[in-house]
């Protein structure tokens, strides 16, 4: 994982690392949209005042973030092509897996997809994010707990990058992969204030950088793809107490000897689980990812 000897981040497939690759000093992953855990979905878009429908493969990823056990308590911002998505505070030696988009209703899946369609010749993002387009960035501040506190609760805003901003930064010599929101993994009732702890938080002290992009970017980038067997993730449909199915795909266990991942969408790994302690990032074991607790950020 891409660490700083302070903290260090994964991204995750059916809860499992994908491979990363380093190439001119940058980490790189692959968003392939054709793994056995990727769906189509339906998709309806205005595009100058007709309606567009088509089926696009997407694929639901994960982040796993680990504080080394010599690293003072942090505070860690999550910002996905170049959008700030949530924010956790993580206890020295601790790690957290952040499932997805935080809104009012639950938590959705972070999803990798290919562009949207631009609605209309207005419909661009900011210039200043255009650049930052297939990054995922995690930037952590020391923090100290204030007090907590009833505060608002609002919806991730999060506009997905179409193929006009993509455009921008490929000038049409590769494909380009973005985030856009999926499915809901918790559904909880709507709420609009939800009691959280504030911390006071100090200046910026890392930084870690991951950049997706498609296998044939990649490889033409001199990179060698590494296959990763899924064979050792087993799929199950599973119901709910609250009578919400987990969405077909949805990984529930993985089995390589001792290893094991819990059900994301299960009630009893996402609510109230402490934060995992374990060994620092260039130590972290496969057992070890497999035991952290994956619930929802508040």
């Amino acid at each position: 994982m891409p660490s700083d000897n302070y903290f260090g981040v994964s991204v995750l497939v059916a809860g499992r690392p994908v491979p990363e690759y380093v190439h001119d000093g940058h980490a790189y992953v692959e968003s392939s949209l054709y793994t056995p855990f990727s769906y189509n979905q339906d998709i309806q878009e205005d595009v100058n005042g007709e309606t567009e429908t088509q089926k696009c493969p997407v694929t639901p990823y994960q982040l796993f973030i680990h504080l080394a056990a010599h690293c003072k308590d942090s505070v860690l911002f999550i910002y996905v092509d170049g959008v700030k998505v949530t924010k956790l505070k993580l206890e020295k030696g601790n790690s957290k897996i952040i499932q997805g988009f935080t809104d009012k209703d639950g938590v959705r899946e972070f999803l990798f997809a290919l562009p949207r369609y631009a609605t209309n010749h207005e419909d661009r993002l900011d210039k200043k994010r255009q650049p930052k387009i297939g990054t995922i960035e995690i930037v952590r501040c020391e923090a100290s707990f204030i007090k907590e506190e009833y505060r608002p609760v609002q919806d991730t805003s999060f506009n997905q990058a179409n193929k006009k901003d993509a455009f921008k930064v490929t000038a049409g010599k590769y494909t380009m992969s973005t985030t856009k929101k999926g499915r809901y993994l918790h559904r909880a009732a709507p709420y609009d204030v939800q009691l959280k702890k504030l911390w006071k938080v100090g200046p910026e002290c890392g930084r870690l950088t991951v950049r997706y992009r498609m296998g044939h970017t990649l490889e033409e980038m001199g990179i060698t793809i590494k296959q990763t067997d899924w064979s050792k993730v087993i799929v199950r449909r599973s119901v709910s107490p609250s009578g919400s199915s987990t969405p077909p795909g949805s990984p529930t266990d993985i089995r390589n000897g001792s290893e094991g991942l819990s059900n994301p969408s299960s009630p009893e790994s996402s609510q109230g689980s402490p934060s995992h302690k374990c060994s620092s990032p260039s130590t972290l074991t496969s057992i070890q990812l497999a035991q952290v607790k994956q619930e929802p950020i508040e």
